[in-house]
């Protein structure tokens, strides 16, 4: 191979790398946003969730005042109510930890697209260098008359 030839391909493996890192770097945007949009829906899914919880409540109180129960006045009404909202803040707890985890899921994710990014360009900067070494010796050796 000659030297012109050589050359070339330290510019096109650079090149290549290059584009390489930029496609693990769109990879990794995309997974940290796919780990913003968890947090979000874990978000959200507790605030569902505790919406729901004040309709049960209203619920169970409307439920005791038409049947002719006071809402103070009996204890089943106020455990049925305390039950209630420990399942709803248990339901709650669980919905932001696996929010969470889905979240440092994605965000690793990204980092190891970046990491991949990084590594795909040095081996590429390493191989560039190689073949342009190879073109500046094929270049510089004396031409041998035969």
């Amino acid at each position: 191979m000659g030297w012109q030839a050589m050359a070339v391909q330290a510019v096109m493996t650079v090149a290549a790398a290059k584009k390489s890192r930029d496609a693990y770097a769109n990879d990794a945007q995309a997974s940290f946003e796919q780990a913003e949009m968890a947090g979000i829906q874990a978000d959200q899914e507790a605030i569902n969730r505790t919406a729901q919880l004040r309709e049960q409540l209203a619920s169970i109180s409307a439920s005791g005042a038409g049947g002719g129960v006071s809402v103070g006045a009996g204890g089943s009404m106020g455990n049925i109510k305390r039950r209630e909202t420990r399942l709803a803040s248990m339901d709650v707890s669980a919905i932001k930890t696996l929010g969470g985890s889905k979240q440092r899921q994605f965000k690793l994710q990204g980092k190891g697209y970046k990491q991949k990014g990084k590594a795909v360009m040095y081996s590429g900067v390493a191989k560039g260098a190689s073949y342009g070494a190879g073109a500046y010796k094929a270049y510089n050796e004396p031409k041998k008359v035969g």
